[in-house]
């Protein structure tokens, strides 16, 4: 089993270099996933996703296989009859919220892949707020944490009536924003920031 840490720079799915900054240098994680996809095809798998990390493990009793197409689809099919699930869809979102943070990967060809935050790393965790997908960012920590008005400031900052919000895991616009930033479309000092989902309730950010 192959593991790595790192900090993940993730800019969306087709967006290349997957970027995993380690302390030997920096590593493109796309060759090492693709080939995992292919190691896993056509065998049947499950896959599971949880705020800070997300598992595809190959499974005999599971009523799913994988279906990869490079370039196409991430897929886990049942091979007769309907069902089916998008994994390429979940690998995205999470790899969009644990984008900026470190991570830790373990990968076995044709067992297992996962993708899990460094527990280690102390980083601020951010609730949904109402019916949304943004998150409000807690009072202070605009200036001290997202950098507001500085030249290092976080991509997903954005402001409105309402005050500062963190918009990481709204996933359609957290996607264009990072492909934006990795189009040299934005500030190139802007940053990934490395705040976490911690759900969705009605409170103030807190430390994790």
């Amino acid at each position: 089993m192959e593991k790595l840490k790192g900090r993940l720079l993730y800019m969306w799915w087709f967006n290349l270099p997957w970027k995993l900054v380690t302390a030997d240098g920096e590593i493109d994680l796309w060759p090492i996933i693709n080939k995992f996809f292919t190691s896993l095809n056509g065998k049947r798998a499950n896959h599971e996703q949880a705020l800070d990390s997300y598992t595809l493990s190959a499974d005999e009793s599971s009523e799913l296989q994988l279906n990869y197409v490079q370039g196409q689809y991430v897929l886990l099919e049942k091979p007769e009859g309907f069902g089916i699930s998008n994994v390429q869809a979940y690998l995205d979102k999470t790899l969009c919220w644990l984008s900026g943070r470190l991570v830790e990967i373990e990968i076995e060809d044709g067992k297992q892949v996962r993708f899990v935050a460094d527990a280690s790393e102390e980083v601020l965790g951010v609730y949904f707020t109402g019916d949304g997908s943004s998150c409000e960012v807690p009072r202070g920590a605009e200036k001290t944490v997202c950098k507001a008005g500085q030249q290092d400031c976080c991509i997903f900052l954005s402001v409105s009536a309402d005050g500062f919000h963190c918009e990481k895991f709204n996933s359609s616009l957290a996607r264009m924003l990072l492909d934006r930033l990795a189009k040299g479309n934005v500030r190139a000092s802007r940053i990934i920031g490395n705040c976490a989902l911690l759900g969705r309730k009605e409170r103030e950010a807190t430390v994790v």
